[in-house]
């Protein structure tokens, strides 16, 4: 590969000549009175190989400093035999450096009324001041022209000298550029050459800050764990701040400072957020002993510093068996708690969550697969709590075969695990299947597959500027909204595209990308004037299913809804819808219907309590058209004295979701859909859904107003 470029002394670019080694030789050649002609061209060459051979690096060239091609030109003269031509070109390169220096001591020395030039001090070192490192940064960051750069530098340097300082900093100077430049209207280099940094209050904010406290009997979700430490809180600011200058639209960076979305893991925007991994790609052969699964845990950690969130490892129904070969009755297997209890330590050692999925591996039914299922719950339970310990996703029908085994300490495993999040019900539809947060796998389907990005969605805001009962006004925002979500996401997924690394591309990863409903329950107190209407969140989720198939045929990009990912964002919409001057207006005007002031907005699927339906019938009937999909977080119901009655409350569930809508819930057949009307963007407003009926009219509820262990 050929040499291309070289820095001078003053910080710039400029292309390699060899032309200008030959006439150098050719000087000090004439200096001695020495004729030669091939000596020139034979050097350069020679200066030319060495450079290429040093400056060869995983397929490009490094760029030279001047001073390092003056140095290979000596020691080529040397090693050729002609030391006194080498004497010459040193004595020629020595006052060339004197003549240099004395103009340098000449431009430091102040003029009248003027302080001395002060040193510039970066991370590494304290160097002279130099306006020709000004113009040549100005000229390679900036793209500005040699007359613009100097007359920009000639402004900072008179400020400069003003100021009076015996040291600045390079950031220092960086900000009096950028007023020069704002000054001058040049806005497009200013955006060009900004520094993405932290001042100073803010570091110490970072730094003095303690890691919010986890919880080791409940399951913290991945916004969690990560960043928890100093260096990864400061490191994480500065990306994001990188993300929103640099990384995305500026309409999708308008909407999420506004508040109106939330791009998640921004300071991780080049990887997934979660990768699902089945355990045969990490096998090396089919014949797994029970060393495997240890030895498993050094390419765990090394796939979960590709992910922002975290990592699912699915069918590892194998190593289940390897670790706990016959069926303990009389408690969990010791191999397998502590295999589990490694995962955690990964995790919290990687700074990533790490989640199981399902231990279907090579039996996919059958009783064979209920038994690896329970006793891996079994361990889970049993593990030392930990809010790092892994979540395991469950798809219904093995839940559903683990509740009807009956086995006493099985079943009080699995509601312990329950209340404490370690165990995330799913089930199918449309063939595909949930096996991680994001995470949608089809039937055939058995490489990696990863979401690649997500969008949370700021409900109670859109119904907050709807109003009571305007449902039709709060989808068409909501179509506008996630417009703007997918136009973020496609950025997303082209920045991936061209970051993915080669451990990650190897995998033959297909990514997915999600968009996250929050505030549901909120948005449906406001739209319902007071009232949550489970079938109102139907509407909306069916609705919101249907705009995102149809983006997805659009966009050539897979989007899905998604519960995950929203902790933070519903902690900052609460915060800044607080502070809007609509929230403050319903406020100041003895408006009290909402969703209860100074508390953060709900996360996933949750509308308990809602009053009239009993343990889990709300989210039953909210979420009959999201297929398929995953119940997090758990319904906020009681009964039995106190207790989780989970078992009867999720047979429940499972039955009144697969029931189908009512016919009012369905669109009217003639005429164009709502989505067709939003597309097309057609003008006018649209037609308003019919509303429910009153809440003592639903006599028609398919639950029972107690549950007993036969309504199940």
């Amino acid at each position: 590969m050929t040499l291309a470029r070289v820095a001078k002394r003053d910080g710039r670019e400029v292309p390699f000549d060899e032309g200008k080694i030959r006439s150098a030789v050719a000087r000090a050649l004439c200096a001695v009175g020495e004729d030669d002609p091939a000596l020139p061209g034979e050097v350069a060459t020679l200066v030319r190989l060495a450079l290429e051979q040093r400056h060869a690096s995983a397929g490009t060239l490094g760029v030279p400093h001047i001073e390092e091609i003056q140095d290979l030109v000596e020691r080529a003269l040397i090693e050729l035999g002609r030391a006194a031509v080498a004497k010459a070109y040193i004595v020629y390169r020595d006052r060339r450096a004197r003549a240099r220096e004395a103009l340098r001591v000449e431009e430091r020395r102040p003029g009248p009324g003027r302080s001395a030039p002060p040193r510039v001090q970066d991370s590494e070192r304290a160097s002279r001041w130099s306006k020709a490192r000004i113009v040549a940064a100005l000229m390679r960051e900036a793209e500005l022209s040699r007359e613009t750069a100097e007359r920009v530098a000639a402004l900072v340097e008179r400020r400069v000298f003003d100021l009076g300082l015996a040291r600045i900093s390079t950031a220092l100077v960086r900000e009096l550029v950028d007023n020069e430049l704002v000054e001058l209207g040049l806005e497009g280099a200013l955006r060009r050459q900004t520094s993405v940094g932290l001042p100073v209050h803010d570091l110490r904010r970072l730094l003095a800050a303690p890691p919010p406290q986890l919880d080791p009997l409940r399951a913290a979700p991945a916004e969690e764990l990560v960043e928890r430490g100093v260096e990864a809180r400061v490191a994480a600011e500065v990306l994001r701040r990188h993300a929103l200058l640099e990384l995305l639209p500026e309409a999708v960076v308008e909407r999420h400072l506004e508040g109106d979305l939330e791009v998640v893991g921004l300071a991780s925007l080049q990887r997934p957020l979660v990768i699902a991994l089945p355990a045969e790609l990490l096998l090396a052969s089919r014949d797994v002993r029970a060393l495997d699964a240890q030895t498993l845990l050094e390419p765990l950690a090394a796939a979960l510093a590709l992910c922002g969130h975290g990592l699912v490892l699915e069918d590892a129904g194998e190593l289940v068996a390897a670790l706990a070969p016959r069926a303990r009755t009389e408690g969990p297997d010791p191999a397998l708690v502590g295999w589990v209890a490694a995962l955690a330590a990964t995790a919290h050692a990687a700074g990533r969550r790490l989640d199981l999925a399902g231990v279907e591996g090579p039996f996919p039914h059958g009783a064979r697969r209920t038994a690896q299922l329970a006793r891996l719950s079994l361990a889970l339970d049993a593990a030392p709590p930990s809010a790092w310990l892994p979540r395991l996703f469950v798809d219904e029908a093995a839940l559903d075969a683990l509740f009807a085994e009956g086995e006493t300490t099985v079943l009080d495993a699995l509601e312990r695990l329950l209340v404490a999040g370690r165990l995330v019900p799913t089930w199918s539809g449309h063939g595909e299947r949930v096996v991680g947060p994001g995470c949608q796998r089809h039937e055939v389907e058995r490489g990696a597959i990863a979401c690649g990005a997500a969008i949370a969605l700021n409900l109670p805001r859109l119904a907050l500027r709807s109003g009571p009962w305007r449902e039709d006004r709060l989808l068409e925002g909501l179509s506008e909204l996630v417009a703007c979500g997918a136009e973020a996401l496609a950025a997303v997924a082209e920045l991936q595209q061209r970051a993915r690394a080669g451990a990650l591309s190897d995998l033959r990863t297909r990514a997915s990308y999600a968009l996250v409903p929050v505030g549901l329950r909120e948005a449906l107190c406001w739209i319902g004037d007071g009232d949550v209407r489970p079938e109102q969140g139907a509407r909306l989720l069916g609705f919101l299913g249907d705009h995102l198939r149809r983006l997805s045929q659009r966009l050539r990009l897979p989007l899905s809804i998604s519960p995950f990912f929203g902790e933070r964002a519903r902690e900052r919409f609460a915060r800044l819808d607080r502070e809007s001057p609509l929230s403050r207006q319903r406020v100041l005007f003895g408006e009290p219907v909402g969703p209860e002031p100074d508390r953060p907005y709900g996360v996933g699927f949750r509308l308990s309590p809602a009053p009239g339906f009993v343990p889990w019938a709300a989210e039953a009937e909210l979420l009959r058209t999201v297929t398929p999909g995953a119940l997090h977080p758990l319904p906020q119901e009681r009964a039995r004295d106190g207790g989780l009655a989970l078992r009867e409350a999720w047979r429940r569930f499972a039955r009144l979701r697969r029931e189908p809508l009512p016919e009012v819930h369905q669109p009217p057949a003639p005429g164009p859909g709502l989505v067709d009307q939003l597309d097309r963007g057609e003008p006018g407003e649209l037609p308003r859904p019919p509303q429910p009926a009153p809440r003592a009219a639903r006599s028609a509820s398919p639950a029972p107003a107690q549950s007993t262990p036969s309504d199940a």
